[in-house]
């Protein structure tokens, strides 16, 4: 195994993004790397905002949905201390953008959620499976509790 420096979370907002999120955190830890976190806007509508399009964290806006997304960011960025440079919100499709990311930031091992999906649905393909493909680093799927 390579010695992992630069560490993403990928997270959505599910009911199991804290089970992932300390899973990351104590390998973080243990091999004294940089942790940061991301959530794709996938399921807001952004007026007037291309795909990839990077969502400052310290402007408001006055879109109710844009902060709320921020709010849930924030509070679990802070619960891991995952300071606010290492910490980024993008609008877009999560499968690309996120191996887009990883590329352009240089990130060593991108941690994903999975549910295991199979038959029809892996055929659809999941958000994991995708970055899987995509990512050009290494994709730790963490299996999701059922």
């Amino acid at each position: 195994m390579s010695q992992y420096r630069n560490i993403l979370l990928t997270i959505d907002f599910s009911e199991y993004d804290e089970f992932v999120a300390n899973k990351a955190r104590n390998l973080a830890k243990q091999l004294n790397a940089k942790l940061s976190i991301i959530h794709i806007l996938d399921d807001i509508p952004m007026p007037d905002t291309p795909y990839g399009t990077v969502i400052p964290l310290d402007e408001d806006s006055s879109y109710p949905m844009l902060e709320a997304e921020k709010a849930q960011l924030k509070q679990l960025a802070d619960q891991l201390a995952i300071t606010s440079t290492d910490r980024w919100l993008i609008w877009g499709e999560p499968k690309q953008e996120i191996a887009l990311f990883a590329e352009r930031e240089k990130i060593d091992l991108i941690i994903v959620g999975s549910h295991g999906r199979h038959g029809l649905a892996l055929l659809l393909g999941s958000t994991a499976n995708g970055v899987l493909h995509h990512a050009k680093c290494d994709v730790l799927a963490i299996r999701l509790p059922d």
